[in-house]
């Protein structure tokens, strides 16, 4: 081989190393492998939400994401709120996102400023300030209604902040038996009524378009949905309860039903143990753990009437904390994802009462909030958004102060400061409902003052704590649940 041949096929081949090189780099590029922003300063790629928005939901966390991954503490001190947001600042990866103590508060314009020196792998800073603003939307009100008094099954009704006509959102000829809010305020998954008593799970938007069939439940109920949030601050799985029919209608007996999950994006389902055990009343913990690390996997408490107690299920770690609870009752969460507030029955002399504990998840240590030696029924916790207080019906037992109905107490989660929010005597209160910024309280009434009538006439109505008025939002409605 002459030296010009040879020189020649060194030079192509050097071309062609140089070339599948080229294209190495320009398929790593668009997988998403390789980013020309690993070079050089850290950059804001994007945040959510945007600048300018007015619709942020008030339970949504603020999302930064970045051109490459951050230190653990890279945005300490480098985030600046006006007005000032008490909070938690998460780092995943190249995401950092910041969760409110409480929630936004609505109506409210932000201003957001992300300053220079966020530090990232491998030593990058940020070296460009970024300053925007957001507005968050006022919350409205979820609620099982009638188009008029007595006329057809319960619809889902959305209440606009302000007043003004509610909005019906579903059209189902036989009602609905409950249903569970988007976390985000996107959608509603309900649970649809069918002729044969049972019930499928249904999805309609927060404006009523795009109402549609999610989940068929043939010859079985689906019922009592729950919707997580995830630790990414989206909209994660629904926990249901499926039973059995039973005389044209679903078989509530505690030992009937089942918990299944469903991923509403593909519609998939699936038990949330692979073996037969019966449990009901499912609530998720808040998107993020104790300490403020993100609890990927979610943790879902449940009762189990096999124990009896409840039970917290890490999806992620599959640890599983049990508590004895004789009652059966629906566990409310802290916000912090640290406590349980749940009701307990109990023996008091000769008196069956029921108790209000806060119990401690992972030490299972229990306090008794309604006092030792009260005779009371405390059910129906509801844990306000800031932690600092816990709702609960309560009616007093004894001669001296009992009362037909059951009425709206407060209490610190120490036990201490327990006074009465709401006294009406003769209404009898339930559905509690905090606002996601813990300003006011939706509940439903049931009016007892025409005695022992077989359907009593029963409201919602939302009790606002700043001006320590009610205002009624529907008559003949059940279950209020808030809509961020």
């Amino acid at each position: 081989m002459s030296i010009e041949r040879r020189r020649k096929l060194v030079i192509w081949a050097g071309l062609a190393v140089a070339l599948l090189a080229v294209a190495l780099v320009g398929l790593l590029l668009v997988s998403g492998s390789l980013s020309l922003s690993g070079f050089g300063p850290l950059r804001l790629l994007e945040h959510d939400p945007g600048a300018g928005e007015a619709g942020m939901p008030m339970t949504a966390p603020l999302r930064l994401r970045w051109s490459g991954l951050l230190d653990a503490e890279g945005m300490e001190g480098r985030l600046r709120l006006e007005p000032a947001v008490e909070g938690r600042l998460v780092v995943t990866g190249r995401d950092a996102l910041f969760w409110p103590r409480e929630a936004w508060s609505p109506g409210t314009t932000y201003t957001v400023t992300v300053e220079v020196g966020v530090t990232g792998e491998g030593g990058r800073r940020s070296s460009e300030e970024q300053s925007w603003q957001f507005r968050v939307r006022e919350p409205r009100l979820l609620y099982l209604g009638r188009t008029a008094p007595g006329d057809g099954p319960r619809q889902l009704f959305l209440a606009e902040p302000g007043g003004g006509a509610p909005r019906q959102l579903t059209a189902q000829p036989l009602g609905l038996w409950d249903y569970a809010a988007h976390p985000l305020g996107d959608s509603v998954v309900y649970a649809a009524v069918r002729d044969d008593g049972g019930s499928d799970l249904w999805i309609v938007r927060a404006d009523g378009s795009g109402d549609a069939l999610l989940l068929a439940c043939p010859g079985e109920a689906c019922l009592n949905p729950t919707w997580s949030l995830t630790a990414a601050g989206e909209a994660g799985l629904v926990a249901y309860e499926r039973r059995p029919l039973w005389a044209s209608a679903p078989n509530l007996d505690p030992q009937a039903g089942s918990l299944w999950l469903l991923d509403v994006k593909d519609a998939e389902t699936w038990p949330l143990f692979d073996y037969d055990v019966p449990l009901h009343s499912p609530a998720w913990a808040p998107p993020v753990a104790p300490g403020g690390q993100a609890s990927a996997g979610g943790r879902l408490a449940y009762a189990s009437p096999t124990q009896p107690g409840i039970e917290v299920y890490d999806l992620t770690t599959e640890e599983l904390f049990q508590v004895g609870n004789e009652w059966g009752s629906t566990p409310a969460w802290s916000p912090d994802g640290r406590s349980l507030a749940l009701s307990e029955l109990l023996l008091a002399g000769e008196s069956m009462v029921v108790h209000l504990f806060r119990v401690d998840v992972g030490s299972g240590e229990a306090l008794d909030l309604s006092g030792e030696d009260s005779l009371v029924q405390d059910v129906g916790p509801a844990w306000s958004p800031g932690g600092g207080w816990i709702a609960f019906g309560r009616q007093w037992l004894d001669d001296e102060r009992w009362t037909p109905g059951r009425q709206i107490w407060l209490v610190r989660p120490d036990g201490s400061e327990a006074y009465p929010l709401l006294e009406e005597p003769m209404a009898h209160h339930l559905g509690l409902a905090w606002r996601p910024d813990g300003g006011a309280l939706a509940y439903a009434s049931s009016d007892l003052s025409q005695g022992n009538l077989p359907v009593p006439d029963v409201s919602v109505w939302v009790y606002d704590l700043l001006a320590r008025r009610s205002m009624q939002v529907a008559a003949q409605a059940v279950l209020p649940r808030w809509l961020p």
